[in-house]
């Protein structure tokens, strides 16, 4: 992997480590989609699966470690930060059993190790690149996470992203290519992961009040709205749009191992640092073999 693209993602937890009070409503709304869900896999209340992953964990601020201990007898941490995770699973006193850590992992495999050159359409190197945007879409996982009855991606798919740009301009023709190829990559890998029957939880960031400064007085009722509008705009996160992403899961549905169902969840609006974030969820199920 290349250090500075590595760089990009462990300043970033170097920089939102201190904010846990910041994500509070955040990883409230998070636990509750996963509370249910485990609710729904075991057809109880207060019942418990076998095993967890958890896309990007990073800081682990996201979610609640040691309610998720409650739910799951294991839990693979994933990330490229090994130290982020490590002070996470110590903060939270887990266990030793209870945890496994997954670091530094590129979940976007090869993102993380290709240059500029890797997407150049010229005659002599389309083929190479055609071959890199195969790559990025292909639905290898990490080896050595195994099947789990519950992944989650907590607000990775804007990173990968982030780190995309650092690699080829938007105006450049390829670019809508390579964008699509890791979203859709994402999305298969995160299917792959899961046993037969297991969910999948897609947590994304689509757009701050960076770019969109209506969303520090909106509130969670007017959100959709706004949120319709700003699509339209054309004023989100590249690859983010999540009406592009029911339809390639939907595309997903007809192959095997695809997604048997989509559920799009409400966003909500998470205030972090001196920015605002709209944030919304996929949930989606793995088919059971026939």
């Amino acid at each position: 992997m290349r250090q500075h693209l590595v760089e990009e993602h462990l300043n970033h937890n170097q920089q939102t480590r201190e904010l846990e009070e910041s994500y509070a409503g955040h990883r409230g709304r998070i636990m509750q989609l996963i509370e249910a869900t485990v609710a729904d896999l075991s057809g109880a209340s207060a019942g418990r699966c076998s095993s967890l992953v958890l896309l990007g964990a990073g800081n682990c601020l996201d979610v609640d470690l040691q309610q998720l201990t409650k739910l799951f007898r294991k839990i693979h941490l994933v990330d490229l930060d090994k130290g982020s995770l490590a002070a996470a699973a110590d903060r939270n006193n887990l266990p030793p059993e209870s945890v496994e850590l997954h670091a530094p992992v590129d979940i976007a495999e090869p993102l993380m190790s290709l240059r500029p050159d890797d997407f150049e359409m010229t005659p002599d190197r389309r083929d190479h690149c055609t071959k890199v945007l195969q790559a990025l879409s292909a639905e290898h996982a990490a080896t050595e996470i195994p099947e789990a009855d519950v992944v989650v991606s907590l607000c990775l798919l804007s990173q990968l992203i982030g780190t995309l740009e650092h690699l080829i301009l938007s105006s450049e023709p390829v670019s809508g290519h390579a964008i699509k190829a890791v979203r859709v990559g994402h999305l298969r890998r995160m299917l792959n992961m899961l046993r037969p029957g297991g969910v999948a939880i897609l947590i994304s960031d689509i757009v701050s009040s960076e770019t969109a400064p209506e969303l520090l007085e909106a509130s969670d009722s007017q959100l959709p709205e706004l949120l319709s509008r700003l699509i339209s705009e054309r004023n989100f996160f590249s690859a983010t749009n999540p009406s592009l992403m029911i339809n390639e899961l939907n595309i997903l549905t007809r192959l095997p191992g695809g997604a048997e169902s989509v559920e799009t969840i409400d966003p909500w609006l998470w205030q972090l640092g001196n920015r605002r974030y709209a944030v919304y969820g996929l949930r989606f199920q793995k088919v059971l073999p026939q």
